[in-house]
């Protein structure tokens, strides 16, 4: 993995300043200053979706989260000295990485939902300028032709018509903030180029790593280092974010 690269300067050098004691406290630090953040300014929202999706609930939720990932991160030290080849199927090290990959979600979507009104203008995947019924009956009726003429079973001509059905739904409906999952949302932001190819890469490299829950096929899950970096920029993508919202509105 790269390593040191060149954030927003103000907010973070790209360089590893702290030890693993020490990101776990700026885990749980940076969090609690995101929440309270997010439970300062929605009142002030005018989105419905957003403020049902933005609730303290789901914050603390969050917060709890983070406290939890803080917690196995304090420790790192202890079992990296006991894997410095990093060749341990060690448990600690994926569920820090699901942890991690499960809070970048979440963050990413709180994100998008703040400013909803924006996200849904970009209508994100969704084909313009079509007329579904000239689109899709006319390859359904296709597909019920080869079926009376036995190129097709009538089995999967029925799957046929069900994967088209759906793919047509899926590029002409909106996608909801809170069901896009980490690999699109990355997608999404590299996409309206909301980061740099530097920030994107660490966000693919937490999505990549999470995904070692999938634990029946083989993988290679990232080293010590490279969960101790990756949360470092999360507590950076933390930051980036509240970079980004308004400030609470002082009306004294």
């Amino acid at each position: 993995m790269r390593k040191e690269q060149e954030m927003v300067e103000y907010l973070w050098d790209g360089k590893m300043d702290c030890n693993w004691e020490d990101l776990g406290e700026k885990v749980v630090d940076i969090s609690s200053k995101f929440v309270d953040n997010l439970l300062e300014l929605m009142p002030f929202s005018y989105n419905e979706e957003a403020i049902k999706l933005i609730t303290e609930e789901s914050l603390r939720r969050f917060q709890n989260l983070a406290k939890k990932m803080a917690e196995e991160i304090k420790i790192g030290y202890y079992y990296q000295y006991e894997d410095i080849e990093n060749v341990n199927d060690n448990a600690f090290r994926l569920n820090s990485w699901i942890l991690l990959g499960s809070l970048t979600e979440f963050a990413l979507q709180i994100f998008l939902a703040f400013y909803m009104e924006d996200y849904k203008k970009t209508k994100w995947k969704q084909w313009e300028n079509i007329v579904v019924d000239e689109v899709k009956i006319p390859i359904i009726d296709s597909i019920n032709g080869l079926v009376q003429q036995g190129v097709l079973t009538s089995k999967q001509g029925k799957s046929l018509k069900e994967a088209i059905k759906d793919k047509i739904k899926e590029h002409t409906n909106e996608h909801p903030v809170q069901r896009v999952m980490l690999d699109e949302i990355i997608q999404y932001y590299a996409w309206q180029k909301l980061m740099d190819d530097d920030e994107i890469f660490y966000l693919k490299s937490i999505q990549s790593n999470r995904n070692g829950i999938h634990s029946f096929e083989e993988r290679t899950i990232g080293t010590w280092d490279n969960l101790q970096y990756c949360v470092r920029f999360w507590c950076y993508l933390l930051e980036w974010i509240m970079n980004r919202l308004p400030d609470v509105p002082d009306y004294n």
